[in-house]
């Protein structure tokens, strides 16, 4: 833990890339001992849940990223390639691959640091270091954030694979938000550390995975209350305060986009400009548009997850209500109905 602190600590307070660059490997070196903290005597290198196994993979995943880094330093202006190996060791997309292969098979502890802590590092450096263009930025966050959304729907079942989808989705949206508002970013990047590490750290004990199987015909009330809260926060609904930090990165786009446009229009001063400029901001709009829908169908899979805790358990007050497959179907369309008209509202 003092080797993954004081990887952090030098990132921060360093304002060369080389030093930041250090600080990003030591911080590294510190998460891999979590991550084979809790293996089974009885498995086998070999074995595809053999946390030691994944280190090896989380290791030779960084140590490319890091070549790509390193590369782009010392060949001096060739920050693409630099950009591209900082997203390689942060899972950020289109390099995001690596993340759902690796997550699902460590422990709760090792969740949480690798979707926090190891983050902070990255994420700085990216603010301080890097120019990056801002159509890129959003197309590669789209990117990130649409395939998220696919995952989180196919994961309700999955705690893990839940987790590691999210976190795929934060990650896009802290890219983008690091580069249009640092400070904004920072407050998300704080909650939603707070958040994962609540989630993982309520979990650690139980080492739950498969909700079904953790769940059917078990009395464990105390993870029951423990998931549908978690899962209630985690689907960015009012008012909890995941529906916080989707504003948070909204109001970022936003402040962005119209400072920048009063901006231009002051300095043009003239009517062709100033529709020309209306036109993009429009556009930017419609960009809003796009992440508030993928925001409510990331929504869709969490409330599918709830409602299979609550329909899988035989200890849940929900599961006392006998519903059939229609009736099930009804209340899920009303659910997603009701709370995405509450988030568009909101927003």
């Amino acid at each position: 833990s003092i080797i993954l602190l004081s990887g952090i600590f030098i990132s921060l307070i360093s304002n060369n890339m080389f030093i930041c660059w250090i600080g990003l490997e030591i911080n590294m070196f510190g998460v891999i001992p979590f991550l084979t903290s809790n293996n089974s005597e009885n498995s086998t290198f070999f074995d595809s849940n053999n946390e030691i196994n994944v280190s090896f993979f989380y290791f030779f995943v960084q140590v490319i990223g890091s070549l790509f880094f390193g590369w782009g330093a010392i060949l001096g202006g060739w920050y693409a390639i630099s950009i591209i190996g900082l997203m390689i060791k942060m899972g950020i997309a289109p390099f995001f691959w690596w993340v759902p292969s690796v997550i699902p098979r460590l422990n709760w502890l090792s969740i949480g640091l690798l979707s926090t802590l190891q983050k902070a590092p990255g994420l700085f450096l990216f603010r301080l270091m890097f120019d990056i263009s801002l159509d890129i930025c959003i197309l590669f966050s789209l990117v990130g954030f649409f395939i998220a959304s696919i995952g989180i729907n196919f994961s309700y079942n999955n705690i893990k694979n839940l987790v590691s989808w999210s976190s795929i989705s934060n990650m896009s949206i802290l890219f983008l938000l690091i580069v249009l508002n640092g400070k904004l970013g920072s407050i998300y990047y704080l909650f939603y550390s707070i958040l994962v590490l609540s989630l993982c750290f309520s979990l650690q004990s139980s080492e739950v995975n498969l909700i079904s199987s953790s769940f059917v015909g078990g009395n464990n009330i105390k993870n029951i209350v423990s998931l549908n809260s978690l899962l209630l926060v985690f689907t960015g609904l009012p008012p909890f305060i995941s529906f916080l930090l989707k504003v948070y990165f909204l109001s970022g786009y936003f402040l962005n986009d119209s400072c920048q446009m009063l901006i231009e229009i002051d300095f043009n001063g003239n009517e062709v400009g100033f529709f020309y400029l209306l036109g993009s901001y429009l556009n930017g709009w419609n960009i809003v548009l796009v992440y508030i829908i993928l925001i409510v169908i990331q929504s869709i899979g969490y409330v599918k997850a709830f409602i299979n805790i609550n329909t899988s358990s035989s200890s849940s007050p929900l599961n006392s209500i006998r519903l059939n497959n229609k009736d099930k179907l009804i209340f899920t369309i009303f659910l997603i109905l009701y709370f995405s008209s509450i988030m568009v509202i909101w927003l």
